[in-house]
This record gives C-alpha cells, structure tokens and sequence, in this order.
C-alpha cells in the first residue's frame, strides 16, 4: 500500500472539504472525550494557520493528514494533528510516513532545526511511541486535557529515519 502525498500548494476548494469531511469523521482518535464542536474549532482555528499535506490511498481516496505550522523565527516546524486510517496503521507506514513529511518540510524550510508535536497525556502507546525519537519537553493542558509536547532536534531525527547518516 502507497500513500500518495498532495501538498498544501496545490491544494484546491474540494481537497480542503474532503480533509474537513475525514477530520470530523475521524476526530475521535485523538480522544474518547474529543467533542463534535472541538473538532470544528479546531478545524476554524487552523485551516488558515497551518499547512496541510493530504494522504490518498490507491483508489484516491483521503487515508491520512498532517496539518503543521512554522513557529520561532521559522526554526520550528510544529504539527497540530495528524491521523491514518486505522486499516493503514503499522509501525512501517508511521515510519515511511514520518520520513515524508520531515522530508517534505525540511525541503519547503530550510531553516527548520526542530519538530514538536503533541499527544495526549493519557495515550501510552503514543507516548510510548514519539519516545523513540523525540524528547518530552513540555506539558500544557488544551480544552481540558493534558497533552506532552515533544520534541526532535532535526539532525538526530534525520539519522533515526534514515535519511541521512551520524558523522
């Protein structure tokens, strides 16, 4: 299975309705507690702040999103939500698509030297997960719920994900 990337340049009316339609429908992934109306502030909050990659299956159909913004002089690349298809979800496809997007922003971004992003508190396994390759370095509460923000110097990020090698 291969996910075909569309990136935020090219973007057009109907691929931002397709994104809201698959942001709401698969808003309860980021929690049990995620109400409807958080889901839709959220969506006016950041669909003009962040960038958005989409993610089409074989038959083009919407299977992932990431949507991310620049902050701190443009230093850091900061991913507000992202979410798979829970029928494409493995260790390999979080990594190869891991891989795509630090490939995509660090060719949009040059001046990009860390990646943040958040998870819920309660959510082990992503905590778990992000563990790997990123450091816990703050902890804020958002709508009620207590999220780690971590973060990943670009350079050991780039050697984790292969991309290029320790020297």
């Amino acid at each position: 299975m291969i996910l075909q990337l569309k990136g935020h340049q090219s973007l057009q009316d109907e691929d931002y309705a397709r994104f809201a339609r698959f942001y709401l429908a698969n808003s309860d992934e980021f929690d049990e507690q995620y109400m409807l109306h958080d889901a839709l502030f959220h969506l006016m909050d950041t669909i003009q702040q962040t960038q958005l990659l989409l993610f089409d299956n074989d038959q083009g159909q919407l299977s992932a999103f990431i949507q991310y913004r620049y902050i701190e002089d443009l230093h850091t690349a900061f991913i507000d939500s992202a979410v798979l298809d829970k029928k494409y979800r493995s260790s390999r496809v979080f990594f190869a698509g891991l891989r795509d997007v630090v490939l995509w922003i660090c060719e949009e971004n040059r001046h990009v030297q860390t990646i943040q992003f958040h998870a819920a508190a309660n959510n082990r396994y992503i905590n778990r997960l992000y563990s790997k390759f990123a450091v816990c370095t703050d902890v804020q509460v958002r709508n009620g719920r207590t999220e780690h923000v971590y973060t990943a110097e670009l350079d050991p990020l780039l050697v984790y994900l292969k991309i290029q090698t320790n020297t």
